[in-house]
């Protein structure tokens, strides 16, 4: 059984993939239309948040059966600081 502190962990970066996935689907918009070096490369990074993102999910979801909340309550932090991250940088992309 998944305890709480890893729930909120595994839904922490779900929430975080998904800001990433729309993050990724603007910035590759914008590299088809502009076709820059640097709408290329802003592509290469979103793509490699939302990879990031998806991995800590399964991981989070694979720790969870294997360690305790000491564990999960120090990834939580990580996580809340990389939602709040990717939630500024969707900020500044809607804008």
């Amino acid at each position: 059984m998944i305890g709480i502190y890893w729930s909120i962990d595994i839904v922490l970066s779900l929430m975080s993939t998904f800001i990433a996935a729309v993050v990724f689907v603007f910035y590759a918009g914008t590299a088809i239309k502009q076709r820059s070096k640097f709408t290329m490369a802003l592509f290469a990074f979103s793509f490699a948040f939302l990879l990031q993102s998806a991995v800590s999910t399964l991981i989070f979801y694979y720790f969870a059966h294997f360690y305790n909340a000491s564990v999960a309550i120090p990834l939580m932090l990580l996580m809340i600081f990389e939602l709040a991250g990717l939630a500024s940088l969707l900020y500044v992309v809607q804008s």
